[in-house]
């Protein structure tokens, strides 16, 4: 007999939709303000001050869900390596950004469904069938395209977000281990702190450090700290407000509906990524980019669909998680 959140979920699907529809759409103006403070400010200072806004919106957001009163940690190791694998991909994704496109970026991170499902074989103890395996191998031959690594254009930045995608996929399956032994409120609350304690660590490590290099990802990276300015300020609390409205709509998407429904609408960021680059930024996909985007993101919905029409539980649910961590 299915219980009253499951009736629930079937019983709003739009309403899911269209809260998962607001968190795609807010997402990427958090990029478009990283990648622009990006010529000034440091990755580390910027994760730190983000999480320090984002904190107080957070904390009201899980308070009002009720996930405050029913706080429950889980496995304290697990809840480390998600929140371990998660800085360390937002990092080195920032990090791409300061040098590469925001579509370009987005694309190769919306990998990490293929990635999921191959660490899901050694770590969850999951059978992949040929079909699955036949859209790991077409959704990497895309990051291919995208990334190639053969031209003489080929930017190093590109292999950031790829590995953005490869740490979030090792946060996605920390987060399935622990499966309902933690709440979202206090995962999420577990994260932040991580983010904020991490990144406050690794700018006393670089402070003060230079690089002789040009390159815009290493220059993010060993940049000193100095405090904002006047207006400069609205920008970290645009983060946090962001962060904290992306939270709760992406939160509310997968609690009104089945995953199954809302996880193939996030790639709908993309689409977003795209304009607001050529918008701010003044930026187009090259035709390499847009032939491989197609081929991650029909992998990645190949696998949602096919995990979804076997029953799987974890995707019916949780669905794969491409942006719920953010």
């Amino acid at each position: 007999m299915p219980n009253a959140d499951s009736d629930e979920r079937e019983q709003r699907p739009l309403a899911g939709i269209l809260f998962l529809l607001l968190g795609t759409t807010v997402f990427p103006l958090q990029d478009v303000i990283i990648k622009t403070l990006s010529t000034d400010y440091a990755v580390h200072q910027i994760v730190f001050l983000r999480g320090l806004f984002a904190a107080p919106v957070v904390l009201f957001i899980v308070w009002v869900t009720g996930d405050m009163r029913d706080m429950r940690i889980g496995s304290f190791w697990l809840q480390m390596i998600k929140a371990a694998g998660g800085f360390t991909s937002y990092f080195v994704y920032y990090m791409a950004l300061a040098a590469i496109g925001m579509a370009e970026t987005s694309a190769i991170t919306f990998s990490t469904p293929l990635f999921v499902t191959v660490m899901a074989i050694f770590f969850l103890s999951e059978k992949i069938g040929l079909q699955r395996w036949l859209a790991v191998i077409m959704g990497l031959v895309g990051v291919v395209v995208v990334i190639q690594p053969g031209a003489s254009v080929f930017e190093p930045a590109a292999v950031l977000a790829l590995l953005a995608a490869v740490f979030y996929a090792s946060s996605i399956i920390a987060t399935r281990k622990l499966g309902n032994r933690s709440n979202g409120g206090t995962t999420t609350l577990f994260t932040l702190v991580f983010f904020i304690i991490a990144g406050g660590i690794v700018g006393l490590i670089f402070q003060g450090q230079e690089t002789t290099s040009t390159h815009p990802s290493l220059q993010f990276l060993y940049r000193a700290w100095f405090w904002p300015e006047g207006s400069e300020w609205l920008y970290f609390i645009a983060l946090g407000v962001i962060s904290g409205v992306g939270f709760y709509a992406l939160t509310q998407a997968y609690r009104i509906a089945d995953a199954s429904v809302v996880t193939p609408f996030e790639y709908t960021y993309i689409l977003w990524t795209v304009l607001w680059g050529y918008v701010f930024f003044g930026a187009l996909p090259a035709m390499t980019t847009w032939i491989g985007l197609i081929l991650i993101v029909g992998s990645g919905l190949f696998i949602v669909y096919r995990e979804a029409d076997k029953g799987r539980s974890v995707v019916l649910k949780k669905g794969l998680g491409i942006l719920r961590q953010r």
